[in-house]
């Protein structure tokens, strides 16, 4: 305990001469005069600042906490600069901006990096400092100094489309959500059409939206409305001079004819490009402690409709909105490719330990339609390899795998077969039809066979047949482009496949007990691989950037085939080379020299 206590003493001494060290430099040292402990501290310093742009001389109160430098240099301004000083909150500075922390090491790391900080944010704020530099700082962060003062709203919006100008949003709750609160997600949309869509969507089924409520206004500002926010009743000349005219009328006009709603929303995108910063007001008419949330149905307008208002709101809280509009999804996505995916439609036949992750990461890269075709259910077996989880047992894996992709990607058109792809065909051709690409990931000859059959007639649509070799360390994909092809030659009449890379004692096929039963063993590690070459040369398909037939492998860690009781029979990976991805042209039609 000794040893501890002489540490953080020692500790304390090398602060607080890095401190004088620091203030040294310009002779300053000499103006730090002790100041009273607080709780937890170890030692306080006042130091006189610089007169600021608003004439007011303050002070900084410098702390050293009891286990510096475990924990930061507590740095304080008094009187608070709150809205006065970019990055003062409302007590303390924020010295750390985004994706920054603070610095970790020895009292003198410590000391010289929150000094130099403190230095930059005291720069922006004293006496004849540029004012456009200052402000700028302040929209970097706006959002956050108005969540702060306004509080937060409860109930959780989802714009399902970012509207091109001023428009009033209609509104309609995610009837998943049956809270006895109403503080359920409400959807947000400029259209009905876009609500009857996402309903039809996420719900499954189709209903129509025929009365709804409009609680909530999107306006684009064209400059930015003063840092600190206003009284509930001044908040419409706190924004309108920041709009177009034609816009400001528009608001007002809303604002009023919507005035008796108990709870309303304005959304403002902030200046900006298409992906500009959004921030949401919950105007509440009820100077009450809780508001319940509101529940907006198919029919809300006739069941409660709006009276003329002219009363200002009671409260107004900052709102959590989500955009879940296309756009904002694959945002993140700068290459080009998730817009030139949206109306590509794509046929995953088996969705399993293979299909599933395919199917998932097309859907994230931004193919629009995906029709999902798997007759099996999901047994507890496929849960180390599947996307799906323990509360999926016993439902098919294509219904709940629509299911899952609906509920995190609901702007994607996913249907799902629980049946044999052959009898989509069959009954279903234009399934098939309107398709630009049929992924085969089955493991299921009979099947794979009848797609080549139908490719070797010609068809418009791609066909990418897929498989996971034994233990998962080796993968194909043969991909054959629209036009005529066929690739049964490449495989023996059993569904084997000629030229494969490994070679295990009875096939490598695990058998069941059950009739006809068996798998193919394997690691989730190994399945993902495979799985991600299997989706890229999906994606470069679709995209037009793979024009000719083309046989795709991974290989990955062919060393350990032999561990596991195989031989492996593919090229030798070069020194330091774990994985691999070999394209090239299909093999030539000939057997294998056993």
């Amino acid at each position: 305990m000794n040893a501890l206590v002489d540490r953080d003493d020692i500790a304390l001494k090398c602060g607080i001469a890095a401190l004088q060290s620091f203030l040294g430099k310009d002779n300053a040292s000499a103006l730090l005069r002790p100041a009273p402990l607080r709780a937890g501290e170890a030692k306080s310093f006042f130091f006189p600042l610089p007169v600021d742009y608003t004439g007011m001389e303050r002070r900084l109160r410098i702390s050293f906490p009891a286990n510096f430098p475990r924990d930061q240099l507590k740095l304080h301004v008094e009187p608070s600069p709150w809205l006065v000083w970019p990055h003062a909150m409302k007590s303390g500075l924020c010295l750390h901006g985004f994706q920054e922390r603070p610095v970790t090491g020895s009292p003198e790391a410590v000391v010289n990096d929150s000094m130099f900080r403190l230095g930059k944010i005291v720069s922006l704020s004293t006496a004849g400092s540029n004012k456009a530099i200052r402000d700028a700082e302040f929209q970097n962060e706006i959002t956050s100094y108005w969540s702060i003062q306004h509080g937060q709203s409860t109930q959780n919006l989802i714009l399902l489309h970012r509207p091109q100008e001023a428009s009033e949003l209609f509104a309609l709750s995610d009837p998943r959500h049956a809270l006895s609160s109403w503080n359920g997600p409400v959807w947000l949309a400029s259209d009905v059409s876009v609500l009857n869509n996402h309903y039809k969507r996420v719900v499954g089924r189709s209903s129509i939206v025929r009365a709804p409520l409009m609680p909530a206004f999107y306006v684009k500002m064209l400059t930015y409305p003063d840092v600190r926010i206003p009284d509930p009743k001044h908040l419409l000349p706190w924004l309108t001079p920041h709009l177009k005219p034609g816009d400001a009328k528009r608001l007002q006009t809303w604002f009023v004819e919507h005035g008796s709603l108990t709870s309303r929303w304005i959304v403002l995108e902030l200046p900006g490009d298409a992906f500009a910063p959004i921030y949401c007001l919950n105007l509440i008419s009820h100077d009450t402690s809780t508001v319940r949330g509101t529940k907006f149905g198919l029919r809300s307008a006739r069941r409660n409709p709006v009276k003329t208002s002219h009363r200002p709101p009671a409260r107004v809280r900052a709102s959590e909105l989500h955009v879940l509009d296309r756009e904002a999804i694959l945002s993140r996505d700068l290459s080009g490719t998730a817009k030139s995916l949206e109306n590509s439609r794509v046929v995953c036949i088996g969705v399993g330990s293979l299909g599933s992750p395919v199917a998932m990461q097309l859907a994230r890269s931004g193919v629009g339609h995906l029709t999902l075709i798997d007759p099996e259910t999901l047994e507890s077996a496929n849960l180390g390899r599947h996307v799906l989880g323990a509360d999926d047992l016993g439902y098919s894996k294509a219904k709940a795998l629509r299911e899952r992709i609906r509920r995190d990607l609901p702007t994607i058109e996913v249907a799902a077969h629980a049946t044999f792809a052959e009898v989509v065909m069959d009954n279903r051709p234009d399934v098939f039809d309107k398709a630009d690409l049929v992924i085969v990931t089955t493991a299921d000859w009979q099947s794979e066979a009848t797609f080549w059959r139908a490719k070797s007639s010609g068809t418009a649509w791609g066909l990418l047949q897929a498989w996971s070799e034994p233990h998962t360390h080796v993968g194909h994909a043969l991909l054959a482009p629209s036009g005529t092809f066929d690739a049964t030659n490449l495989f023996k009449e059993n569904g084997d496949f000629k030229y494969k890379l490994t070679e295990w004692p009875k096939g490598g096929i695990v058998a069941l007990p059950a009739c006809g039963e068996s798998f193919i063993p394997g690691g989730s590690l190994g399945m993902v691989n495979i799985a991600s070459m299997v989706s890229e040369t999906a994606l470069r398909t679709l995209t037009g950037n793979v024009k000719d037939s083309v046989w795709v492998s991974s290989i990955y860690r062919p060393q350990d085939v032999a561990e596991l009781g195989g031989e492996y029979l593919g090229p030798e990976l070069p020194d330091g080379v774990r994985q691999s991805l070999l394209e090239r042209e299909w093999p030539r039609n000939k057997e294998r020299t056993e």
